[in-house]
């Protein structure tokens, strides 16, 4: 596999996140076994059905025609819609031309469909029947609550997608609202170091992908896993990307994953979105917009604003690898010109003027005309996360299992006694643009947002503050589907790491690197519940499922005070409190 097989794992790759099953992850008593669906769609939709970017009144429905004959031309697809399953009474239907221009992909943007309603619906090529999908609209008016499985970080080499199969086995979901990382970019057994157990899922094609074909084959790939095709034929999906969807730490003008050996980066990035358009059910672009603004609202009635944000492609900075500065570090004896003069680059953008601009009055007129939450579906982790000590958590014959994957590891050891960015990738390698981005908020009288974020491979859930101290909302971390966590690499050092790197930092309330997992998110109109939901493996279809930690939010003052912690042991407690 050439080349491929050489490439490294980022630094965010391991310490933002690694998780495999270990002898610190079991599952609590009180959890449930269950053995995900091992069985695909097959024949002509062999990739499922999907539904996504509700509105009140459409949806996109999305599927994948596996022709007879490839070589065929266009074929016309029958599309149905109805309030009950056997279809005798049809809401709405049509029909739809798709061909290999586009990979045989079919989606359709119904409209004209009934506020705050389920609806059934499928697919039908010539006499053959896709399998049955059930979708819902938004509320137009008051409604009383809602509800979100929030899910990141999907690899399918590093295990099955347990989680995907748990949220497909409840019926209360309005949606599942994914952060990103989708799929992978990787090679075949690139990113494979660590507490590996193989459970024969490699990676296809087996090169990095980086054409348009290489694209759509992963999309494929990944849209076979029963668990996924189960998870999107039950509720509709709202997806934003993080870096892997194109190449990891992808920024504006390229990628730590890309060089000119790989060709252009735009070539590469707009084959990444044009595959990502045909494989997901997303709406397309608006007229004035490019592919990259992803960048969109939902509105939940009275109850919730939802704006989902892009922090990749449209206007970051190139992400910092700050091991590259160790020698100037080292012989300064401090890390205070770094973070004046490099990290403190107030050119060192995040979302851009036209975007910001959107996400802020977006939420100013949800405050003004007295929506009860407000909502950012995140990429990175946006919260303050800054290194302690790392030596005495990291003993040597764990060294040499991360330097595998991550050379700089060592350097990285040394510079985490200077309180430097946990994860460079986030936010927290972007802090003039953050704070810009909070005193827009604040002048615009918004301090309740919740972010929901990805990434990290792990559960957190921070405060969110300016450089003075002012709360502008609370973050909330999901954990990874299926890619390793630290236990991969720290074994039964990972729970003492969690605490001390909760306890260096005042805005942490919680952390729990130790399971993969989703977070089953709430809300009421007085009160949201964070329920962080773990898998027991993902080295098996049989799985244990298991809350790990339970939070409520409530609206305090001007901005949210959470509370009501379930799920954590004394010390837990204690940090969680601000005791510790």
């Amino acid at each position: 596999m050439g080349k491929v097989m050489t490439k490294k794992i980022s630094r965010r790759g391991i310490l933002g996140a690694l998780t495999a099953t270990s002898a610190v992850a079991c599952a609590p008593a009180s959890s449930v076994t269950f053995t995900a669906a091992s069985e695909a769609a097959s024949g002509n939709f062999a990739h499922g059905i999907a539904s996504g970017d509700p509105t009140a009144d459409a949806v996109i429905l999305w599927t994948r025609i596996t022709p007879d004959n490839p070589m065929a031309g266009p074929v016309e697809v029958i599309w149905e819609m109805d309030k009950d399953a056997d279809f005798a009474s049809l809401a709405a239907s049509g029909t739809v031309t798709t061909s290999a221009a586009r990979d045989w992909t079919v989606k359709v943007d119904a409209s004209n469909l009934e506020g705050d309603e389920p609806y059934f619906y499928r697919f039908r090529l010539a006499d053959k029947i896709s399998p049955v999908g059930r979708t819902k609209t938004l509320p137009r008016n008051a409604v009383d609550s809602a509800r979100f499985a929030v899910v990141s970080c999907a690899n399918w080499e590093h295990g099955f997608f347990n989680a995907y199969d748990h949220i497909a086995r409840q019926d209360h979901f309005d949606a599942l609202i994914h952060l990103g990382d989708y799929y992978y970019e990787y090679g075949a057994n690139v990113y494979s170091s660590g507490s590996d157990i193989d459970i024969g899922r490699r990676h296809v094609p087996e090169n990095e992908i980086v054409t348009l074909e290489d694209y759509r084959l992963r999309h494929g790939q990944y849209r076979s896993d029963p668990s996924l095709q189960g998870v999107t034929a039950k509720m509709p999906l709202i997806a934003i990307w993080d870096d892997h969807e194109t190449s990891n730490d992808s920024w504006k003008g390229g990628a730590e994953n890309h060089d000119d050996s790989e060709g252009p980066w735009e070539a590469r990035r707009q084959a990444a979105l044009r595959a990502y358009y045909e494989w997901m059910p997303i709406r397309e672009p608006r007229a004035g917009r490019v592919r990259s603004d992803i960048f969109r609202s939902y509105e939940w009635g009275d109850l919730l604003t939802l704006v989902t944000v892009e922090t990749r492609l449209t206007a970051r900075a190139e992400p910092l690898i700050i091991e590259e500065f160790y020698p100037d570090i080292k012989a300064a004896g401090n890390a205070d010109s770094f973070k004046s003069d490099i990290l403190g680059d107030p050119s060192r953008e995040m979302l851009g003027e036209v975007q910001s601009d959107f996400i802020v009055k977006t939420l100013k007129a949800s405050k003004d005309k007295g929506t009860a939450w407000r909502v950012m579906a995140n990429q990175v982790i946006m919260g303050r996360l800054l290194t302690t000590d790392m030596s005495p958590y990291v003993d040597e014959a764990s060294m040499q299992v991360i330097e595998k994957d991550w050379p700089g590891v060592r350097d990285s050891m040394a510079l985490s006694k200077y309180n430097l960015p946990v994860y460079p990738d986030s936010w927290d390698g972007y802090p003039v643009a953050r704070e810009n981005f909070y005193q827009r908020l604040i002048g615009a009288g918004v301090q309740d947002i919740v972010v929901l974020t990805g990434d990290a491979h792990e559960f957190w859930l921070n405060e969110l503050t300016t450089e003075a101290g002012e709360q502008v909302g609370v973050e909330c971390v999901t954990t990874s589907v299926s890619s390793k966590t630290l236990t991969a690499y720290l074994g039964d050092g990972t729970a003492d790491y969690s605490l001390l790197l909760t306890q260096s930092n005042e805005d942490a309330r919680y952390y729990n690197a130790l399971h993969n997992g989703y977070i089953d998110f709430s809300l009421t109109r007085r009160r949201g519940t964070i329920r962080m939901m773990g898998v027991s493996t993902v080295k098996s279809l049989e799985y244990e499922a298991f809350e790990a930690a339970r939070f409520t939010l409530k609206p305090y003052k001007d901005s949210i005070k959470v509370g009501s912690p379930k799920g954590l042991n004394l010390k837990q407690r204690a940090l969680f409190s601000g005791l510790g």
